[in-house]
């Protein structure tokens, strides 16, 4: 789940606790399911009823949505045509559904597991509009005695309390909190809800995907997991809720993958059992939300960087440096090639190579400012943004630095090696693109590299006049 989509859900949350009645909570939820996912229709389905709707006018058809069952793929509405269908169960029964439909592309497992998100809280809040609306009832009819009603009241109060929660544990997702601090909140919440009870959150270990392992708990004993593992178990198996004894337990997704299951156990005498699943089910939701949005995250930085070296590739240096010319920063350039690199591989074989590379990429890390850049473009080439720096000295001092620290022999597999690194020097100005910074660094190394390999040289106009009419990859 992204950042934006934790956002979205938190704003999400807050407006539908704050609507005053069932139709205007199920609006606000049709409406904003459809915005969040760029869809065209959006209802909220209660049997065959539509309590909701957006995109087919004020008075749709119910028959459009009969049939409209979890799991459906796609369906034809006035005016759009043949759609691809989200549809999701609301928390609570009473066979109600949020259904958003969209032409032109199906919606992703992200998608999905937000929507379904959604649908779980919007079930929560319109249960608990009901539990008010009877209360109004019961004290307008007073034929209820006053214990009744105390123990009613209690029930909105710990109802109140789990959207809180809920909120809190969202906006720490969307504000980057470590995923380690959002599943212990989430276990956290859950215990406290119970009346100090037990909640744990089990997943696949990490090390041996066939074990089971207890990520996160609260309230649990020792002792006691096993029992808390064999709950999971059973949930997972399920793929749905199950209750054993004192122990409840629901699955919890990365996307539409299983990764584990959240455990209960309720210790509170005067928790109801409708409240009680009411947690599982708000919980279980909140720890697969944070699970599908540490992975997306994860998968997010494997695109952007090189899987050798971990350094960023051109596509996110050329954003940082594009990102930096158009703040008008004071900024350079450096592009580094090895010299002697094919040697390494030659004599010692490619995984020296690779070895060799790692340690030039530490040592890169080593020599720059922690406002710098550094990136591997691929083979034995490497780029530098430097950001800020007072002027061109600067930058031939870190160049420098960065030849001297390359320059030094590296241990790989029992031997000393050695290379060299030519570095080219290019400093921003004004309308200069990042494409363009590169490539007169670009030139500049391989003037150096052309005329004294392992120096630095800075880039100067009339090394494009001299590069035109030269085949350099020749050279």
């Amino acid at each position: 789940m992204t950042a934006w989509s934790m956002l979205r859900l938190s704003e999400y949350f807050s407006a539908i606790t704050r609507a005053g009645d069932e139709p205007a909570a199920a609006r606000i939820a049709a409406q904003q399911a459809t915005e969040a996912t760029d869809a065209e229709v959006g209802a909220v389905i209660r049997g065959d009823t539509v309590t909701a709707s957006v995109g087919l006018g004020r008075s749709p058809d119910p028959a459009l949505f009969t049939g409209l069952r979890v799991g459906a793929g796609t369906a034809s509405f006035p005016g759009l045509g043949e759609a691809f269908l989200s549809v999701h169960a609301l928390a609570g029964g009473n066979d109600e559904r949020l259904v958003v439909a969209r032409a032109g592309e199906p919606f992703t497992p992200e998608e999905r597991q937000m929507l379904q998100g959604m649908a779980k809280v919007l079930g929560l809040a319109l249960r608990g509009l009901r539990t008010l609306a009877a209360e109004q009832q019961l004290r307008l009819d007073r034929e209820r005695e006053a214990e009744a009603r105390l123990v009613l009241l209690e029930a909105l109060e710990r109802r109140e309390r789990l959207l809180e929660t809920l909120l809190r544990v969202q906006r720490a997702a969307g504000q980057g909190t470590p995923l380690g601090e959002v599943l212990d909140a989430i276990t956290l919440g859950a215990r406290r809800l119970l009346d100090d009870g037990v909640a744990a959150l089990v997943l696949h270990d990490v090390d041996d995907p066939a074990r089971l392992t207890v990520a996160s708990a609260s309230g649990c004993p020792s002792s006691g997991r096993d029992t808390v593992l064999l709950a999971a178990g059973r949930a997972m198996d399920a793929r749905g809720p199950v209750a054993d004894g004192g122990l409840s337990a629901a699955p919890v997704f990365i996307g539409d993958r299983l990764a584990g299951a959240f455990v209960i156990a309720g210790h509170g005498g005067d928790l109801r059992e409708s409240e009680r699943r009411d947690v599982l089910a708000a919980f279980s939701e909140q720890a697969s939300l944070a699970l599908t949005g540490a992975h997306t995250q994860a998968a997010v930085h494997e695109a952007h960087h090189d899987p050798l070296t971990r350094l960023p590739n051109r596509t996110l240096f050329l954003r940082r440096v594009e990102q930096a010319a158009a703040e008008g920063a004071g900024a350079a350039l450096l592009y580094l090639d090895l010299d002697l690199f094919k040697q390494v591989n030659d004599t010692l074989g490619h995984t020296a190579g690779d070895e060799l590379l790692r340690g030039v990429a530490d040592r890169l890390r080593a020599c720059l400012r922690d406002t710098d850049m550094a990136a591997r473009f691929g083979g034995d080439e490497f780029a530098v943004l430097l950001e800020p720096i007072s002027g061109d000295g600067q930058a031939w001092t870190i160049a420098q630095r960065v030849i001297d620290a390359i320059g030094e022999p590296f241990e790989i597999a029992g031997r000393s090696v050695v290379t060299r690194a030519s570095v080219g020097i290019a400093c921003a100005a004004p309308g200069r693109t990042a494409a363009g910074l590169l490539e007169d660094a670009d030139l500049a190394m391989y003037r150096a590299k052309k005329t004294m390999p392992g120096t630095c040289r800075a880039f100067e106009p009339r090394m494009r006049a001299d590069s035109r009419g030269t085949d350099r990859h020749a050279a």
